[in-house]
């Protein structure tokens, strides 16, 4: 059970991110998720989709809980992040269709933090763990912008985490995954430069906080909350481009 002390914390997080109106108020778009099979990727493609949108969604492995959505307005794609040379299926299946809004939501961790030791680093693994985490994310891009049907981009939001954040580092210790969310945020601040000016694209990071998931069983967020949050906030909030932020809009120093 929990204590105490554990009880009180969980209830304060969670008061500090509850919101009495959700505008959720985002339909009729051309909507990409990656990792859409768990977690918070899992909980975007379903609230999307009930808000009459089409959505594609990516998954590495196993796409049973995808495929249990049972959804006409829902394309499910095999994609292993971590290979980029894995992308061929992904470009093809995408090709005819314009995009309008990317969740850029999978990710790994790279172990536990023993084995992210600096005396314990795996550089396979490190390597695998930044091309999921943040360099295929230009590789995803690079394909849209390319497409046959041009698509327009309105809206890239980046799943990153208050463990890449530079200034706020003051555990060490994680390197694979602290690095990882750290080049996240550098090509997140570097395209919402790029392709705002190109194109009117908004492009921001957010922080989903203590949100449950594979990696955090024990989070304090239900995904689904989370889920809305994230919505909520791009429906409601107009100054996001080129910023990092948590679940309700506050930035995060880099």
């Amino acid at each position: 059970m929990l204590g105490i002390r554990t009880k009180i914390s969980k209830f304060l997080y969670q008061r500090k991110f509850q919101k009495n109106k959700l505008k959720l108020d985002i339909k009729n778009k051309n909507i990409l998720i990656t990792g859409g099979n768990s977690g918070i990727g899992l909980a975007l493609t379903k609230n999307l989709l009930a808000l009459n949108n089409k959505v594609i969604s990516t998954y590495r492995e196993d796409g049973k809980n995808l495929i249990a959505i049972n959804d006409k307005n829902l394309s499910i794609i095999k994609l292993d992040q971590s290979d980029i040379n894995n992308f061929n299926d992904f470009e093809k299946k995408i090709e005819d269709g314009a995009i309008d809004v990317i969740f850029n939501c999978a990710g790994v961790f790279g172990g536990s933090f023993e084995e992210q030791e600096v005396e314990n680093i795996d550089f396979n693994k490190f390597q695998k763990v930044l091309l999921v985490n943040s360099i295929s994310i230009l590789n995803i891009i690079k394909i849209i912008l390319n497409n046959k049907k041009k698509s327009k981009l309105e809206l890239i939001i980046n799943i990153s985490s208050n463990a890449g954040s530079i200034y706020h580092n003051k555990d060490g210790n994680a390197y694979i995954y602290r690095t990882s969310k750290s080049a996240l945020n550098s090509i997140t601040k570097n395209l919402s430069i790029d392709l705002n000016k190109k194109f009117g694209t908004t492009v921001f990071a957010i922080d989903p906080g203590n949100t449950k998931s594979g990696m955090n069983p024990g989070g304090y967020i239900e995904t689904d909350n989370c889920a809305k949050l994230i919505i909520d906030l791009i429906t409601t909030n107009s100054e996001l481009n080129g910023k990092f932020v948590n679940l309700l809009g506050k930035e995060i120093l880099w």
